[in-house]
């Protein structure tokens, strides 16, 4: 579907907060699949008209929509939906969490556990034998760093997101990557002075895995979950 062949979706809205209220409608279009990734939107002029609101309004929902990564301008052709998540673009889950993360480091560290846990255990399931040779060969490397004298941090980052990634479920690595990032700051210090804990989790959860060992994952996972917190954020 292109240019908006279906636009049952789209109806007049009331005078208060226009571009807002366009803005949640054309978002919703999407979610709703109305609006398919990598279609393009209707016209600004069109979109006005079948909004019943001014071209002013619209240009400002959809600003907003590509602030939130819904949307890209093609210079030329208009606004199309996007088939991928930018990583420039901060992403209002992941601020979200920036925000809770603040009040509560319990809530923190059983949150990141829950899915970390089921992650892990998926990827045991899941796991395909190129994952296993990824997920490897990046301890290997972090071994490597560390012995060099390197941080190890962007290592650390990577082996959970090969984890995740060998879920091959699109939902659990996108949310494995984006708390990832929010938990950056916090890995700096053991991916610095505490690499040999952080190496000796990743091997005990890389073996779990290949064991096939559904309890020795949880105690991996919650081994390394408790090294992160008594060595990062104590």
């Amino acid at each position: 579907m292109e240019n908006g062949d279906r636009k049952d979706w789209i109806k007049p809205v009331g005078k208060s907060s226009l571009s807002k209220i366009v803005m949640d409608s054309v978002r919703n279009g999407i979610i709703g699949g109305e609006v398919a990734p990598g279609d393009f939107l209707p016209s600004e002029s069109e979109l006005a008209s079948r909004f019943g609101v001014g071209k002013s309004s619209v240009r400002e929902a959809m600003k907003m929509l590509e602030a939130q990564g819904y949307i890209e301008v093609c210079k030329g052709n208009g606004y199309k939906v996007r088939t991928a998540v930018d990583p420039e673009i901060i992403n209002p889950f992941v601020f979200q969490l920036v925000l809770q993360s603040s009040k509560s480091r319990d809530d923190l560290l059983e949150f990141r556990g829950a899915i970390e846990r089921a992650a892990s255990l998926l990827a045991l399931e899941k796991a395909t034998g190129e994952d296993i040779r990824a997920i490897r060969e990046n301890i290997d490397a972090t071994v490597s760093h560390a012995a060099e004298g390197k941080s190890t941090l962007d290592d650390d980052i990577a082996f959970h997101h090969l984890i995740y990634q060998s879920t091959h479920n699109p939902y659990l690595v996108i949310i494995g990557k984006a708390i990832m990032e929010l938990f950056r700051e916090s890995l700096r210090k053991s991916n610095t002075q505490h690499q040999d804990f952080v190496i000796s989790d990743h091997e005990a959860i890389y073996r779990a895995i290949v064991g096939n060992d559904r309890s020795a994952v949880i105690a991996a996972v919650d081994s390394s979950l408790e090294s992160w917190y008594r060595l990062s954020l104590s």
